[in-house]
């Protein structure tokens, strides 16, 4: 099947095929014409499959364009709004939208914390149509009158078992009044639990509901394997894996943002260059880690599951679970990150003695066993023997330095200097 049996415009087609897109994937194939029809829907693919475009080009030819330059109250209407769980998931789909808005008048902006009002606002009112906004800043606007939802033709709640499961449920249903009901609804996601998806039936009108490969989500080009290792010897495996293979971009998955600047702290006293992103960092900070990691100025990037879903990096080749996810369906999130647009990914989870059992319930869930591997001087015991430290390598001081650069919020900038100084922010997602 091609674009051209999708119900969408020549123009469109045309900077399709100008991007190299060709082939609509499965999910677009029958997302596209139920959108386009104006019918509500719920969807769920796994990660990696072309969610974003599913959603994006019908909205492009449902809303209508104008030329009209808004006066009064109309400059704080919008005719179409995305939900996200992120910041960097808000900035993906903005870029997206433009290089899919190209022959069309639709403007887009991003909204969401960390940075100040006023410039988003100047951009809704130069005519920006279509918002793409994390829950916490879209209610910022909407309590200065500097976002108006009444005219929205459009909503989607994009990876919405994440949106809703981070406790954002009451401000989506705050959004979602300041709707007309008069509108079309959408949910996507790469997992959709039974109560979520119940849920968003609650917010949506009989919507139809389609389901690609829903048996076996993980992503099918990421090579999984398993490293049993004692938690004390998790850091130093890691950074061994990364110098002797010569790994070049790693992206590893901790739970927490304490764990993530320790681990930070730890890997650049190893001669590493690594940084954190995790959800107490500034947006500056955020975006200027992920752009040293995506440019490859810095091979490892620690993150929390907060920002997990909005990175979007080409032919990333390694994911490392240095944890478990919290929660196991977060699992698929992680090593979707690999594994993309048909490039070939690998992803190893270092399990250690209180995690095998939550491993046993992530093989459950994907239907796989996975292989496991080991490395010499890295065995995994009942009983590990005491840790001894490497010279010029003090753990004590690099978890305490980690604490203390946590309220800096610059950690891990380079391999030979941590900023002394910073600045705290309010937590925005």
């Amino acid at each position: 099947m091609s674009f051209d049996n999708l119900m969408l415009s020549e123009k469109l087609q045309n900077t399709l095929t100008s991007l190299g897109y060709n082939t609509p994937t499965p999910i677009q194939q029958q997302a596209i014409p139920i959108l386009r029809q104006g019918k509500d829907l719920i969807a769920t693919s796994q990660t990696g499959t072309g969610k974003t475009a599913s959603f994006v080009l019908p909205m492009l030819e449902n809303i209508s364009e104008t030329q009209e330059i808004k006066l009064g109250d109309q400059r704080y209407k919008i005719d179409a709004l995305i939900l996200v769980s992120t910041r960097e998931l808000a900035l993906q789909i903005h870029n997206n939208i433009e290089k899919y808005a190209k022959a069309f008048t639709h403007q887009s902006i991003a909204l969401y914390g960390g940075v100040k009002l006023g410039g988003q606002v100047k951009q809704i009112r130069a005519g920006a149509n279509i918002v793409v906004a994390t829950t916490g800043r879209l209610l910022d606007h909407l309590r200065n009158g500097t976002v108006n939802l009444s005219a929205v033709q459009m909503v989607v709640i994009d990876e919405a078992d994440k949106l809703l499961e981070m406790g954002f449920i009451n401000d989506v249903r705050v959004i979602i009044s300041q709707l007309p009901k008069k509108r079309q609804s959408s949910m996507f996601s790469a997992t959709f639990p039974p109560a979520i998806k119940n849920l968003g039936k609650s917010l949506l009108s009989k919507p139809i509901s389609i389901s690609i490969d829903p048996d076996n989500m993980e992503t099918q080009k990421v090579n999984q394997m398993v490293h049993h290792i004692n938690e004390e010897q998790k850091a130093p495996l890691l950074s061994f894996l990364i110098r002797s293979k010569s790994w070049k971009q790693v992206l590893v998955f901790v739970n927490t943002k304490h764990q993530a600047n320790a681990l930070v702290v730890q890997l650049i006293q190893d001669g590493l260059t690594a940084s954190a992103i995790h959800g107490d960092k500034s947006q500056k900070a955020r975006n200027h880690a992920l752009q040293q990691f995506k440019e490859k100025k810095i091979s490892v990037l620690v993150a929390t599951d907060v920002v997990a879903r909005g990175i979007d990096i080409t032919n990333l080749p390694h994911v490392i679970n240095f944890e478990l996810p919290l929660k196991n369906e977060d699992y698929i999130h992680r090593i979707g990150r690999t594994g993309r647009a048909k490039h070939q990914g690998e992803a190893i989870s270092l399990i250690c003695k209180k995690e095998i059992e939550q491993l046993k319930e992530i093989e459950i869930m994907i239907n796989k066993t996975l292989p496991a591997i080991t490395t010499e001087s890295f065995n995994y015991t009942d009983t590990p023997p005491p840790m001894k430290e490497k010279k010029g390598v003090d753990l004590k001081k690099a978890k305490a330095l980690a604490q203390k650069m946590m309220k800096k919020d610059e950690i891990g900038q380079s391999r030979s200097k941590i900023p002394k100084k910073g600045r705290g922010t309010q937590r925005h997602f």
